[in-house]
């Protein structure tokens, strides 16, 4: 945009704070040339993961766990023979310090705190509002792999903005929160069962953020200021997806009440007016987990994020022809 702002981009707002000008230098600006970061060949390189013992009370337990089910690594294995990665690209799970999970761009390599495993490794079969028809049989071991895969599939996003120079816009975690989501959502088998699929692994993922969120009494600036979105948000926008690739599935769950007025509408046509459909759907809406007005919005979510993150696996993420 500088291009159209000359009179800005010749104001120096920290003229005088050297150091702080320094800090806050733009980046380079990426070429954003389709595959031109991609590996020559696709499947050549992999994602080498480790699993570091724990000092952490029961994370050795779940480190054993994840070897001995082999689900990580398998399905990143998978994800590494349909890309053209540069370069074998190291994950670990560690003792951190901080319950985190992050990519790191000098290094290309992931860190997986097992402080932030510790805070959902429980069932959610307690669970008792309306996240529950999707929670159902959600016991500690699926709880710990979806909220997992989930996590996983949001910081490898990052490393695919980064290693392949994306052309994302908007902000970057949004984006790569429609990744993690999209990604296993385009997982599910047409025959699975609600509890077998791994849609619901983006929702499970999506809920312990919900859960994580901060009171709305206790929200500060600093919180909305943040480069992630509420987690209330996240949760929300990520059953939009969900419910927009699947509406015949989560239909019933999500937006029950939506579902309810559509089917009346069209077995009584001659009583759907306009007027007594807004009422409806006001009257109907504290049956919707997610609120009828963003419920109308999610196919078209959906069809739109999906279409622009194939794009980009298509055109940066394998080897272009010249």
């Amino acid at each position: 945009m500088r291009r159209f702002l000359p009179v800005l981009a010749s104001f120096h707002l920290f003229s005088a704070t050297p150091a702080i000008t320094q800090e806050l230098a733009l980046a380079e600006v990426p070429l954003l040339t389709p595959g031109a970061e991609a590996g020559d060949t696709i499947g050549k390189y992999s994602f080498k993961l480790t699993f570091e013992a724990s000092e952490i009370e029961g994370m050795n337990e779940v480190r054993q766990k994840f070897i001995d089910n082999g689900i990580l690594a398998e399905t990143l294995g998978e994800v590494a023979e349909q890309i053209a990665l540069p370069q074998d690209v190291p994950i670990t799970f560690t003792d951190c310090g901080e319950p985190n999970a992050w990519w790191m761009s000098e290094e290309k390599e992931l860190k997986f705190c097992y402080e932030l495993i510790a805070l959902y490794n429980t069932g959610y079969e307690h669970i008792d509002s309306a996240e529950k028809e999707f929670l159902l049989q959600a016991d500690r071991e699926t709880v710990l792999i979806g909220t997992t895969m989930f996590i996983l599939f949001h910081e490898l996003g990052h490393g695919f903005v980064d290693i392949f120079q994306l052309p994302i816009t908007g902000r970057e975690e949004d984006a790569v929160d429609q990744f993690a989501a999209i990604t296993l959502i385009e997982s599910d088998e047409e025959d699975d069962e609600l509890h077998e699929r791994p849609s619901r692994m983006a929702l499970i993922g999506a809920y312990f953020f919900h859960q994580l969120a901060a009171a709305p009494d206790s929200i500060t600036r600093h919180i909305l200021a943040n480069e992630h979105a509420l987690g209330q948000q996240r949760f929300y926008d990520v059953m939009c997806l969900a419910l927009g690739a699947n509406e015949e599935l989560y239909g019933p769950i999500l937006a029950l009440g939506l579902q309810m007025v559509d089917d009346s509408a069209q077995r009584h046509p001659e009583l759907a007016t306009e007027a007594r459909v807004a009422e409806w759907l006001e009257r109907t809406d504290d049956l919707n987990i997610l609120p009828y007005r963003r419920a109308f919005r999610c196919a078209n979510e959906y069809a739109r994020y999906s279409a622009s993150w194939n794009y980009m696996f298509d055109n940066f993420m394998v080897p272009q022809q010249d």
